[in-house]
């Protein structure tokens, strides 16, 4: 976390602009993130917090509780003059595309005996004097989630404790469909195949003897050396992405052997280079 951040957030702003998906965007960033804590409890809060080691903070507090617009100020000017390198993080939105997600949703406005574009507007002059209090200020009408978990780690960055990106290594039979939620796809069926040798036929390119007979043909190690080098240059992409989650899968006919070998195989070379690495063979028992 930068100097300019501190080690707490209080994040708040507009029902609907998108608070939700940016705390969840802090908490996959390593954050502490507490949710609508009573405003009697903030000050103890951030006193804990100053104290104790570890993740920064964040806060989110708003119109759900009561009294918040007119108390906000005092309350933050005592905290900055205890606590500094406090940041306040106003979200907002346009009027038209909160009432378009609050439609959505169909979820209620705080505001809910207003119409709602009049919810919104009234919500908006309340919180003006919070929003001038702010220190950044996020504008999520154009952004789609993507786009805001990007603007949260360009502006906030990551910490020790951020999720790792978790990758999967999977095999499959093209002739049992592709896998549904694959980022990448390989097919092996061009490469000499284990399945036309009869000793070979009844195991699985987990078994030794496979991985041996593969492993000497000069024309999979030079697929494998294409496939890794590939992976090697992709996979830091995808994390740049704040990917959560990468899918690689490997299919050959029936996804028993040379699926099954590269798969593991680049199970382990990314488990090497340690990323969070797992491997699954969909179809080798079938």
């Amino acid at each position: 976390m930068s100097e300019r951040t501190g080690r707490a957030i209080v994040l708040t702003g507009l029902s609907g602009a998108g608070k939700s998906v940016v705390n969840r965007c802090f908490e996959d960033l390593g954050y502490r993130c507490v949710d609508n804590l009573p405003l009697d409890l903030v000050e103890p809060f951030f006193a804990h917090a100053w104290t104790n080691p570890g993740p920064p903070w964040v806060l989110v507090i708003d119109v759900r509780t009561g009294g918040f617009s007119g108390s906000f100020p005092g309350f933050v000017a005592r905290l900055r003059e205890r606590f500094p390198e406090l940041c306040v993080l106003f979200v907002e939105a346009s009027t038209a595309c909160i009432v378009r997600r609050f439609s959505e949703t169909r979820r209620p406005h705080p505001y809910r005996h207003l119409a709602l574009a009049d919810a919104v507007r009234r919500e908006r002059t309340e919180l003006h004097g919070v929003r001038e209090l702010a220190d950044e200020i996020i504008d999520t009408s154009e952004l789609s989630p993507h786009d805001l978990r990007a603007e949260i780690a360009a502006r906030f960055g990551t910490t020790e404790q951020a999720l790792p990106m978790v990758i999967r290594c999977e095999s499959f039979g093209f002739r049992y469909g592709l896998p549904p939620d694959a980022n990448l796809v390989f097919d092996l069926r061009f490469l000499p195949n284990p399945h036309f040798v009869p000793e070979l036929r009844p195991q699985s390119g987990s078994d030794p003897a496979v991985r041996d007979w593969l492993s000497v043909r000069p024309e999979v190690e030079h697929a494998f050396g294409l496939f890794r080098g590939m992976c090697d240059e992709l996979v830091p992409a995808y994390r740049r992405e704040q990917k959560s989650y990468l899918v690689i899968a490997f299919g050959c006919t029936g996804g028993k052997h040379r699926s099954v070998y590269f798969a593991e195989r680049l199970a382990q070379h990314l488990t090497d280079q340690l990323w969070v690495v797992s491997a699954h063979h969909r179809d080798r028992d079938r």
